[in-house]
């Protein structure tokens, strides 16, 4: 029903694949008012609400949600849109928010329309230090500037595109003030320390955790 409003209203001018389907979502493409989009639908059936509910709780833009399934998956959606934003506004190379309506948000699309942009751990990285030094900058600007934390960040939820590293999936994002904070911080250092390792990079948790949270 929302699909077909935003059809109907003039956001979606038309539905062309899938991207990728997830037990919690699935992101198609299509074509926008002007340009090539990535439809992102939060499945409000199949949605493990309970997981979600401690990521918007400590959230203080999120206060007095109701905890209904319904409610908690429009709310995902809404933050999803919201952290986007505030990435964005960072200089954080991410899908641009477009708009978000229910359980359906609407992003700029990354790739070779109809081809999405290949995931980092999908792509053959012939300069490991760059890319590296590339998701540093993104996750430092985050913490400093967008004021929020990835949360699940790992080479599934970067792109690689054009030379450049995007990031995606900010559903799970938290505010810095969030009490899980910098839980979610150190395990999104372990996963990129974890990965680049692996390509001859000399990093580690601590170095991550030390360049991320460096003020500009």
């Amino acid at each position: 029903m929302t699909l077909s409003k935003l059809l109907q209203g003039g956001k979606l001018a038309s539905l062309e694949s899938v991207i990728k389907q997830g037990k919690e979502s699935l992101v198609l493409a299509g074509q926008g008012e002007k340009a090539p989009v990535a439809i992102k639908v939060y499945a409000v059936e199949a949605a493990n609400f309970r997981r979600m509910q401690p990521y918007l709780e400590g959230d203080p833009r999120f206060k007095g949600l109701r905890g209904d399934r319904a409610s908690i998956v429009r709310a995902w959606a809404m933050k999803e849109f919201k952290n986007l934003m505030r990435a964005r506004d960072a200089g954080v190379k991410c899908p641009e928010p477009i708009t978000v309506r229910d359980n359906v948000l609407i992003m700029g699309f990354l790739g070779d329309y109809p081809l999405p942009a290949p995931r980092l751990t999908d792509s053959d990285v012939s300069d490991a230090q760059g890319v590296y030094e590339q998701v540093i900058m993104a996750m430092r600007l985050l913490w400093n500037k967008a004021k929020i934390v990835h949360g699940d960040l790992s080479e599934y939820n970067i792109l690689l595109w054009n030379d450049q590293t995007w990031l995606i999936d900010f559903s799970q994002s938290v505010v810095n003030e969030h009490p899980l904070a910098t839980e979610l911080l150190e395990r999104d250092a372990r996963n990129i320390a974890k990965f680049f390792k692996k390509l001859g990079v000399d990093t580690d948790d601590e170095k991550v955790l030390s360049e991320v949270t460096k003020p500009f």
